[in-house]
């Protein structure tokens, strides 16, 4: 984990916004049924057996929470950041974007707009939470 992801993670435990319990709950479900499916996995494939997938689960509940929580908080956290700064995204920077993702998919900028659209609005949103969690991240330097 980086130091920003570090930094992102602190920074969104500490932030006071209120995360329903039954989101959190979704989220717990949601986060065991995937390490269930990851252990079914691992056994047809050779990998460990997990005989007892439930006691497993159980004796990670506490990691579970912790990270049903901070899924369930982040976008929250993120909407309200990004509301409460002002945080906007000029056209440079969807265009600077849309080079980075061109560049990251081998691809080119025509064909990024083609996929996103010329006003490159599908983006947006990718910009605004990056500037967040950077601006979030200089917060608790």
């Amino acid at each position: 984990m980086t130091t920003q992801d570090k930094l992102w993670r602190r920074f969104v435990d500490e932030y006071d916004i209120d995360v329903p319990e039954s989101v959190i709950e979704s989220e717990l479900e949601y986060l065991k049924l995937a390490m269930r499916h990851n252990m079914q996995y691992d056994r047809l494939t050779g990998g460990d057996a997990h005989f007892f997938p439930d006691r497993e689960l159980d004796g990670q509940q506490d990691e579970l929470r912790t990270e049903a929580l901070f899924q369930a908080k982040e976008p929250r956290v993120l909407k309200a950041v990004i509301a409460e700064q002002g945080i906007t995204a000029s056209r440079e920077e969807l265009e600077a974007e849309a080079v980075a993702v061109a560049e990251r998919q081998g691809s080119t900028l025509d064909m990024v707009k083609r996929f996103f659209g010329d006003d490159l609005a599908m983006l947006e949103r990718d910009v605004l939470e990056r500037k967040a969690i950077d601006w979030a991240c200089d917060q608790m330097r």
